[in-house]
């Protein structure tokens, strides 16, 4: 049986070629197409575990943040996290995300955040449930806004990223979630695979652009489909004239697709239901450093209060223990410490900082306990609108 792992970024770039092999066993793709991915990420944040000399695993580190309460918290992204077949269930999974939990943690970021493949994994290493992900799809004829109150114009696709940047990040501060993206995402947004094309538009008639939209459009067997790669626009008026746009299109494309979360802001803009959606996918999220986490998260400007937790974190031991979470004008401090009135595992207040399940949720599920007057308390202290982003990575 397996055993005996060691822990390591990439030690010469040759191992990439070994890594990828690995990975698109994992994920069915191209073994080209994922040495490339590696390389666009960076080798030095590449992870991987050997088993002797021999790597057996990888996964990829996203350095970046993500919006909550309004404010960005510090947040590492973990992608392509593969096992070479011939040492699966034999722990080297847990062993390597154990790993980068550990390592993460050491380096004082607050949070870390994946896609799982599987979900028994990761809460074993203490991810909760952190949000959505939802597809979301529109027949063009059915949208029916023919005014658009804003003009667009045509903008060259190469400098979305730093032209815009500053846009999705203001709508971010208003939804819990969405990400302050790495590089790769922006990349990745602006190169999609296959030979459609890709179009950006700015929205507004004047320096700073109020919206921007980026779309791409091609034939499959099922008709001609335009998916919005990307957007903003944060006032009605924006979505609306994004609507507009896009109705101006129906006599060549057939429909139009999209993700968003689950009561969708582009959807409830619409004048009329007619969208569709798809089962969600779900992303989790991990507490690495608690001081960390919950002192860069925003909170409700009305409160000022203290919460007396008591955490247990059997992979981070800094984060084991009681601790004292002070509010006050919508910033929170942390000390250690504290009567230990809440009582719950760190992957619970996971699910509870993101906003996934309120306090009152956890409670009744017996996964957190607690006074009733504390549980009130974190119930207000963490609302929110539900947690999700655009992105997936």
């Amino acid at each position: 049986m397996g055993g005996n792992y060691d822990y390591s970024v990439l030690s010469a770039p040759e191992e990439a070629v070994r890594c990828s092999e690995i990975m698109a066993q994992s994920f069915v793709v191209n073994p080209e197409d994922e040495l490339h991915y590696l390389h666009q990420a960076g080798l030095e944040n590449v992870r991987v575990i050997r088993q002797g000399s021999e790597i057996v695993g990888g996964l990829v580190l996203l350095p970046m943040g993500q919006w909550f309460g309004g404010r960005r918290v510090t947040m590492t992204g973990v992608a392509s996290v593969a096992i070479a077949p011939h040492v699966r269930g034999q722990g080297a999974a847990t062993f390597l995300m154990t790993s980068v939990v550990q390592e993460l943690a050491s380096q004082g970021i607050a949070l870390s955040t994946l896609y799982p493949a599987v979900q028994g994994l990761y809460k074993k290493v203490g991810y909760g449930l952190g949000g959505s992900r939802y597809s979301w799809r529109m027949a063009t004829h059915q949208i029916q806004v023919n005014h658009s109150p804003l003009p667009w114009y045509p903008c060259p696709v190469e400098n979305v990223d730093s032209r815009w940047r500053t846009l999705p990040n203001s709508m971010g501060q208003r939804n819990q979630g969405n990400l302050d993206r790495h590089p790769l995402i922006w990349h990745r947004l602006l190169n999609p695979p296959g030979d459609g094309t890709l179009s950006a538009y700015g929205l507004g008639p004047d320096q700073p652009d109020q919206g921007y939209l980026l779309t791409y459009q091609e034939r499959t067997a099922g008709g001609t489909i335009l998916t919005i790669r990307d957007w903003a626009a944060p006032t009605l008026a924006g979505m609306q004239s994004l609507w507009a746009l896009l109705f101006q299109q129906r006599a060549q494309i057939d429909e139009v697709r999209w993700a968003g979360s689950a009561v969708d802001a582009l959807a409830l803009a619409l004048p009329e239901p007619g969208t569709q959606t798809a089962h969600p996918a779900w992303w989790m999220t991990r507490i690495l450093d608690v001081s960390q986490a919950l002192s860069q998260r925003g909170y409700p400007s009305r409160m000022d209060g203290e919460l007396h937790l008591e955490l247990q974190d059997t992979i981070v031991a800094r984060n084991h223990g009681r601790f004292v979470l002070r509010v006050r004008g919508g910033r929170g401090t942390v000390a250690a410490g504290g009567r230990g009135d809440m009582t719950l595992h760190i992957r619970h207040l996971a699910t509870l900082f993101t906003g996934m399940r309120s306090a009152q949720e956890l409670h009744v599920l017996g996964l957190m306990q607690a006074p009733s007057e504390t549980v009130s308390f974190a119930k207000d202290l963490f609302t929110g609108p539900m947690p999700w982003m655009a992105d997936f990575f």
